[in-house]
């Protein structure tokens, strides 16, 4: 064979041999490849198995996790709500739907008066979305109701009225809503609104004797007659009560009926003499009966019976408060009756009162704080707190009460006030240029009209109103306004007879105003009654019977400006500059900023010659108020009098821009360039005077006097004869006037 043939069979023979073992080995590796594989198969099978129990154990632990977590929202969704308010609040969610869902368990009927509606985190979390958002439209009516709730409990009453209206606007039959609209309104104190959803409710349900027994409650706290047809229909329906047939006696004593509400309380006292309630209502009706004796009688067996008889220590207090010697007696009975929320309005400002008049100023306006801070939301508290304050000259204090008035709590006096605080305040600004600031006049009357549109029978209102239009120049619309003001008043109010009067005086009607005032005076005499009578007789020219009357307004009130200012007057047209002087510097200490007072002290110091005194307040009024004519006017009657007429005509020049009609700054510039020897100039002003004022005597006189010295006979003698028609007795005039008519004669 071919050595490289045999060479190439024997290295194939080697590689085939070599490739044989390789096969057998690799052959032995796979077997133990494949045992692995098997015993590794076997290992996950299990592995899987075990995992898959696990995962089967964990699955049904997340479905009671689940079911739990379901059975937690479904007891408490405020959770979700929860949840959701966070996000929207951080503006990562939708408020609406958050606050939806944060309320939802809210039920509709619960007790929201004595229960917390939902827990003190989430209820803030409410409260801060009712807050954020602006247009609740999208609520739903339920939800609307709900989230009222919230809102009345934080104290939002403004805003859980809004959400109600809402919700009532969206359902209007719906009796829940109704009833929380009624405690909204019992929570603002507004009586007026409280009615109205009561009788929307009793719409609904004409017989339900819970709501009967409240409608009669409410009418005779308003002295509405048609309270007893509440109780006829309880009676009616057999399920009235003792308390019932009790209130329908005091209905009757109301009505005027006293006799017959007597004879049926002590019918019922016969019967049964342990009721502390009948005793109480008899006294009552004795004490409007005028038998103060009888009345404390029968309250004390009534506090014999029941020393918590509230209404009990109120009439005590009022009997012994007109019983003379007894008002310590009377101060212990009314501090009884107001712990005891008992006699209202009148016990609290009797309280402040009787304190007062004991000499403890700071207790009596403690009292009255006190029972405000107890009853904020009692607006017909507050507007008599605030008239108080008004009637004691204490303006800031006043506004102070009105001003921290509750968002939400309204009443028609707390508009009368305000109405008559703008007008005493437009009253003060007044500063003798005879005019009345029309923006606090426009603000009296909105406050008046705001006032009616609550109550149309506001006497007190439309008084307020007459005085307005009065103030503002329609006479015709005030004397109609008035009329309907005395209709509504009580007779034994002598206010409707002042204003009367007063719009007779504007008219220029003495007479009218005399008729008026004498009807004011038989319903009881006071400082309005006395001032009034004191501008009659200074417009007749009575000065010292003037003087007399405003002396008894500012005896009986010393706050009342008005009176004060006009006996200033009546002191310098006396020629008593010091006591006008006086009367100034006391006005200034009762109102600093009061222009008319400055205006006053600076004519007495200019009487009493203290020009620099004088100059110094007229300065300060024209830099308050640069429009001021009169007192530029007088200003340069400073300077001229201070040997400085070079300074005086400026101001009687603006004097004169601002007033062309003014005549004293005519005559007192025509006064200044007959100084300076500007005869024709003087003459021009003189005259100018006399065409404001035809009766102004001094201006004749010089209009006079420059022509007869110019020898202008015929004008002179002209000029005389018309200080002659003013004054026929004018010596001076009489002779000048004849030496005119000689030159005459003789030209």
């Amino acid at each position: 064979m071919d050595p490289i043939t045999v060479s190439m069979g024997l290295g194939l023979f080697a590689a085939g041999g070599g490739l044989g073992w390789w096969l057998t080995k690799t052959h032995e590796s796979l077997d133990e490849l494949g045992d692995g594989m098997i015993l590794l198969q076997e290992a996950q099978a299990s592995s899987s198995a075990m995992m898959g129990k696990r995962l089967d154990g964990l699955e049904t632990s997340i479905q009671r996790l689940v079911a739990g977590l379901d059975g937690v929202r479904a007891a408490h969704p405020e959770l979700d709500g929860t949840i959701l308010a966070h996000e929207a609040l951080q503006g990562e969610g939708e408020a609406i739907a958050a606050l939806e869902t944060l309320v939802a368990g809210i039920a509709l009927d619960a007790d929201h008066e004595t229960t917390p509606l939902l827990a003190s985190g989430p209820a803030r979390l409410a409260v801060s979305l009712i807050e954020a958002i602006d247009n609740m439209d999208y609520l739903s009516a339920p939800d609307s109701r709900r989230v009222a709730l919230i809102a009345l409990e934080s104290g939002r009453l403004s805003r859980a009225r809004e959400l109600l209206l809402q919700s009532h606007a969206s359902v209007p039959g719906d009796d829940t809503t109704l009833r929380i609209l009624e405690h909204t309104a019992i929570l603002s104190g507004d009586i007026y609104e409280r009615r109205k959803w009561l009788e929307e409710r009793l719409a609904l349900s004409p017989d339900n004797p819970e709501l009967l027994r409240a409608h009669a409650h409410l009418l005779a706290s308003m002295g509405d007659e048609d309270a007893h047809k509440d109780i006829m229909r309880l009676e009616a329906l057999g399920v009235d009560t003792p308390a019932d047939r009790s209130l329908l006696s005091g209905l009757r004593q109301r009505a005027g009926a006293r006799s017959e509400a007597l004879e049926a309380i002590e019918s019922a006292l016969e019967e049964d003499p342990s009721r502390s309630d009948d005793w109480c209502a008899r006294g009552e009706i004795l004490f409007a009966l005028d038998e103060k004796g009888k009345a404390l009688e029968s309250v004390d067996k009534c506090l014999e019976l029941d020393r918590q008889n509230g209404l009990a220590w109120a009439i005590r207090a009022k009997v012994l408060s007109e019983s003379h010697g007894r008002s310590s007696e009377a101060l212990k009975a009314a501090i009884h009756a107001v712990a005891l929320d008992a006699g209202g309005t009148e016990l609290v400002m009797l309280k402040s009162d009787l304190l007062e008049a004991s000499g403890e100023q700071v207790k009596s306006d403690e009292a009255l704080e006190k029972s405000l801070a107890k009853h904020s939301g009692d607006g017909h508290l507050r507007a008599a707190i605030a008239s108080r304050r008004l009637l004691q000259g204490r303006h800031t204090e006043a506004w102070d009460v009105l001003n921290s008035t509750p968002e939400g709590v309204t009443h028609p006096d707390l508009h009368v006030v305000t109405g008559r605080m703008h007008l005493a305040n437009a009253d003060r600004l007044r500063d003798g240029t005879g005019d009345t600031d029309e923006s606090l006049l426009v603000n009296a009357l909105q406050s008046f009209e705001s006032a009616l549109e609550m109550d149309r029978e506001s006497g007190i209102a439309w008084l307020g109103m007459a005085r307005v239009q009065r103030l503002s120049g329609k006479l015709s619309q005030a004397a109609e306004t008035l009329t309907r003001a005395r209709r509504l008043l009580p007779d034994e109010d002598p206010s409707a007879s002042a204003e009367s009067a007063l719009l007779c005086l504007d008219q220029g009607d003495l007479d009218g105003a005399t008729q008026h005032i004498d009807a004011a005076s038989i319903r009881g005499e006071g400082a309005i009654v006395s001032y009034v009578r004191g501008n009659i007789a200074a417009n007749q020219g009575h000065l010292k019977a003037a003087k007399s009357y405003f002396d008894e307004a500012i005896e009986t009130d010393p706050t009342h400006v008005r009176a004060r200012l006009n006996r200033a007057s009546i002191h310098m047209a006396s020629g008593n500059a010091q006591d006008a002087l006086d009367d100034a510097n006391v006005l200034l200490e009762l109102a600093p900023g009061l222009a008319l007072a400055k205006l006053r002290r600076a004519e007495a110091n200019m009487m009493l010659t203290n020009w620099e005194a004088a100059k110094d307040d007229l300065e300060v009024i024209i830099e308050d108020a640069p429009h001021h004519h009169h007192a530029l006017t007088q200003l340069a009657a400073c300077y001229i009098s201070m040997d400085r007429p070079e300074k005086a005509e400026a101001p009687l020049n603006e004097a004169l821009r601002l007033a062309p009609d003014h005549t004293d700054a005519w005559h007192q510039r025509g006064l200044l360039y007959l100084d300076w020897g500007r005869e024709e100039a003087a003459l021009n002003d003189f005259e100018a005077a006399v065409r404001c004022d035809g009766s102004h005597l001094d201006a004749r006189l010089h209009i006079a006097a420059i022509h007869h010295e110019a020898k202008r006979f015929v004008e002179a003698s002209g000029a005389w004869k018309g200080v002659l028609a003013i004054e026929p007795d004018h010596a001076v005039a009489r002779r000048r006037k004849e030496e005119c008519e000689m030159a005459i004669a003789t030209m």
